[in-house]
């Protein structure tokens, strides 16, 4: 087992167990969810390595690194969809393969079948997802890992990677890829046989099969990504600012309905009034202070 020692959010460590000959990553209990766009984009680099390897599967009577309990099998359901994992009992952590850790993340899909006919015509096979082995075209899933024939959308990637935009205006958006598929990865919009490699619905980039090429072209975000982990982009605060300011009707509304809750169960009460007074739209200079000190420790805490 390899450790990686990741950045997660907030600047916090994140140590990840990488099993490279058998492609599956360990996290323990949350530490997938912890993991920030700077250290996705690392990991994915260890893993298209990794590829390089050749395959070898799991031994049957696999134990949690931590306690040594056997492993369950625990099927996941996210936004994107279904994944699995071997999970330990006590809750110790869980095996991902590559391929399942991508669909977790909504980063990957199955092959359509006019998408594994384009590969074929082109390349001759399809590559795996999980571990970088060929798939003959007729095959239903990966002869060395057994994973589902998937692809890789570019696009959707480097929006995994960077969700608040920092590097919105970087040419990988938008870059056309080697290869493809004939659906969009982004918008699921039908692309004409030979046309460029690039969605003329939305302009996203088109899915790949090999991670190796889809990290080649998101890597270049790399020092984009760490420098907006380390201090943010001014338009990022300026939409953080925004998003605050834009949540004080709502706390405005809340605290109204509270106080008229309290009044129906206890009658009015002087401090309510007090309190409402900081989030009405009447002139209160301590309120004034008191969201100015608000908005720049939300500031200070982000950047």
């Amino acid at each position: 087992m390899q450790v990686l020692a990741l950045r997660g959010h907030y600047g916090q460590a994140v140590e990840v167990d990488l099993c490279a000959p058998c492609h599956l990553v360990w996290f323990d209990v949350i530490e997938s969810a912890r993991l920030n766009g700077p250290a996705i984009l690392e990991l994915i680099g260890h893993m298209a390595q990794a590829q390089s390897l050749a395959h070898q599967p799991l031994r049957q009577q696999a134990a949690c690194p931590r306690c040594r309990s056997g492993l369950k099998t625990v099927h996941n359901r996210s936004r994107w969809g279904r994944s699995l994992q071997l999970e330990c009992p006590k809750r110790h952590g869980a095996y991902q393969s590559f391929a399942e850790f991508l669909f977790e993340k909504g980063l990957v899909r199955p092959l359509s079948s006019a998408d594994r006919a384009a590969l074929i015509r082109r390349d001759g096979h399809i590559d795996c997802v999980n571990c970088g082995a060929p798939i003959a075209g007729g095959d239903a899933q990966c002869g060395h890992c057994r994973s589902v024939p998937s692809l890789l959308d570019v696009a959707r990637l480097a929006r995994a990677l960077d969700p608040e935009g920092a590097t919105e205006d970087h040419p990988v958006h938008a870059t056309a890829t080697h290869r493809g598929a004939l659906q969009c990865g982004a918008c699921g919009a039908a692309l004409a046989p030979g046309q460029a490699m690039q969605c003329a619905q939305c302009g996203a980039t088109l899915a790949v099969s090999r991670l190796a090429d889809a990290h080649r072209q998101v890597a270049v975000l790399g020092p984009q990504l760490q420098a907006h982990a380390e201090k943010p982009a001014p338009h990022t605060v300026a939409r953080r600012m925004a998003a605050l300011s834009a949540d004080l009707p709502r706390q405005r509304e809340w605290i109204l309905r509270m106080r008229a809750d309290t009044a129906g169960r206890h009658g009015g009460d002087e401090d309510d009034d007090e309190l409402l007074s900081w989030f009405t739209r009447r002139t209160n200079p301590l309120r004034a202070v008191f969201i100015a000190l608000l908005l720049w420790w939300a500031w200070w805490m982000w950047s």
